[in-house]
């Protein structure tokens, strides 16, 4: 019965709520230079571990192509392609695991200097209740990141004197995140809230042999949340909100999308999503969003109206995105884990 949970199983769970409140805690000092989107939820686990697998689905695919001030040099450049899977979901206990993979390749400028990083993530997450109306999660995020430039269009010391001091080959780092989540769908409303720690070790990342403090992977909080509800039949509201901190700096994200129930019948689904958002007051960014069933892509698109407009003509960004979950047909019919995952 639902009351004669195992000792484990209440010692695991009594963990996740003591995380997620630690979380919350942490968070809630918000003073964003690690890779960042302006598609808020093309890929939750980019956003934080503990979403995932966290899917009515046994498998989701993500990609998304990031183009960031092209007007000066090169701009940045930054595509990220994830996998995850959902290996485990128990209606006995109401709870399951996900397993994800993530690769990252960001450069910028003539040198082409930037990252490339593969992570996996691992979640826990489990019922509140019978009705499968509300999830806890909890998720940690592992990488190995490369940083490094290319080094043809580089001069280097055309004296001839090396600096002992420098190094010029790339450099490899590791970092660990933690991050919970909880959700909930009632009465055709949902609400999901999520806390992450990125980079909890903080590894150097300098290429002086003498290393400062702040020449160093800063940890970066993240805290993100969103509400969705019907405004009629046809259309509905999800506002959203994410906060980044890192070291000096902040990102502070907030806007909604205007959902449009193009078609909404037992075997199909087709959603259209206009979202309006502003960053940090610099930009304001457009994001329209088209679902069929569980296929979903978007485009993003920034309005520079900071100072520094006058050099970006009032270009900012430009993001496309695809997305798309499913189960396996060779493992016959899909149970719906019925786990409350937002629309969009």
């Amino acid at each position: 019965m639902w009351c004669e949970k195992s000792i484990i199983g209440i010692c695991v769970k009594s963990i996740c709520l003591t995380l997620l409140c630690s979380l919350l805690f942490v968070c809630s000092k918000v003073d964003a230079q690690d890779i960042h989107f302006s598609s808020l939820s093309f890929s939750p686990m980019f956003n934080n571990p503990a979403y995932t697998g966290l899917m009515n689905y046994k498998f989701r695919v993500s990609s998304i192509y990031r183009n960031q001030w092209s007007t000066v040099s090169k701009g940045y450049n930054t595509f990220l392609a994830s996998a995850e899977c959902q290996p485990m979901f128990s209606n006995r206990s109401l709870s399951g695991m996900g397993l994800g993979l993530s690769f990252t390749n960001d450069v910028a400028g003539s040198l082409s200097y930037g990252e490339q990083d593969i992570g996996f993530a691992l979640s826990y997450f489990f019922a509140l209740n019978r009705k499968k109306d509300s999830f806890l999660s909890i998720g940690v995020l592992g990488k190995r990141e490369s940083w490094g430039y290319n080094s043809v269009n580089a001069n280097f010391n055309q004296s001839g004197i090396y600096d002992d001091n420098i190094k010029y080959e790339n450099l490899t780092t590791y970092t660990l995140s933690l991050g919970a989540a909880y959700q909930f769908d009632r009465n055709e409303r949902s609400f999901q809230l999520g806390v992450a720690v990125f980079n909890i070790n903080e590894p150097s990342l300098t290429y002086f042999e003498n290393s400062t403090d702040e020449s160093k992977v800063h940890r970066r909080y993240n805290l993100n949340t969103a509400y969705y509800f019907n405004i009629n039949e046809k259309l509905a509201l999800r506002p959203q909100i994410l906060i980044n901190q890192q070291y000096k700096y902040n990102e502070f994200v907030a806007g909604t999308d205007l959902v449009i129930h193009l078609d909404d019948a037992i075997f199909t689904q087709q959603l259209l999503s206009i979202g309006l958002f502003c960053r940090n007051g610099e930009s304001i960014i457009v994001s329209p969003k088209y679902k069929y069933n569980s296929f979903l892509v978007g485009v993003s698109y920034d309005v520079n109206i900071s100072q520094l407009a006058k050099v970006s003509n009032t270009y900012g960004a430009m993001e496309i995105w695809l997305s798309y979950a499913f189960d396996p047909s060779f493992r016959g019919k899909h149970k719906n884990t019925k786990i409350p995952c937002p629309i969009f």
